[in-house]
């Protein structure tokens, strides 16, 4: 008797799809990483041209260029926004690749296991198969003896 070939197939399949799952999560991870460093130069921007607008607010200025300052700081803060719709699309993505890196794991381990077993139920099988022509063989020389 021998192992059965499919174990070691299905183990090597989930260690595949284990990695497949496990290079989504790095990437998701890298996204989330990506827009969070975004957001913070994003938000950090957004803070100098408040203070910017501030101290020009207290120097005069044209209606043009407080018109100006105004928009701009209008999309700078909508860009923000949406970066933070972003990252929380990228969170929900992330958690999700956890999800299935978790589940891809378990089935790996479930192959593994199933696969030693196999192997340890040909093993006992072998050590039973040999303790019975050792038997076989010792009554064979008890009667020849006998």
């Amino acid at each position: 008797m021998k192992p059965r070939s499919c174990w070691s197939v299905l183990a090597k399949k989930a260690k595949d799809e284990e990695e497949v799952a496990q290079t989504a999560a790095a990437r998701a991870r890298n996204k989330v990483l990506e827009l969070q460093q975004s957001r913070q130069r994003m938000s950090d921007l957004l803070d100098d041209y408040k203070q910017r607008a501030l101290a020009a607010q207290s120097q005069l200025q044209t209606m043009a260029q407080a018109t100006n300052s105004r928009q701009f700081l209008l999309q700078l803060q909508s860009l923000v926004d949406r970066v933070d719709a972003d990252l929380k699309v990228a969170l929900r993505e992330l958690e999700q690749a956890k999800a299935m890196l978790l589940q891809a794991t378990h089935q790996r381990m479930k192959m593994e296991t199933m696969q030693e077993k196999d192997l340890e139920a040909v093993q006992k099988w072998e050590r039973q198969r040999d303790q019975k022509e050792m038997d076989s063989l010792g009554l064979t020389l008890y009667n020849l003896k006998a």
